[in-house]
């Protein structure tokens, strides 16, 4: 979550490397939970690429 407050107040670098530590993470417990951070991701990278 806190991934996801940072991108919507525009720290997208921030909010990318807690995502992608959460997902590390998720992943090596397996984890059914890692694919909506997956998700999240992606929508993060759009909402990054959208305000360029």
């Amino acid at each position: 979550m806190l991934g996801q407050l940072l991108a919507a107040q525009g720290y997208f670098d921030q909010a990318f490397n807690y995502l992608q530590q959460s997902l590390e993470i998720l992943q090596h417990l397996r984890s059914p939970d890692a694919e909506t951070v997956r998700e999240i991701i992606a929508i993060v990278q759009q909402m990054a690429g959208d305000r360029s």
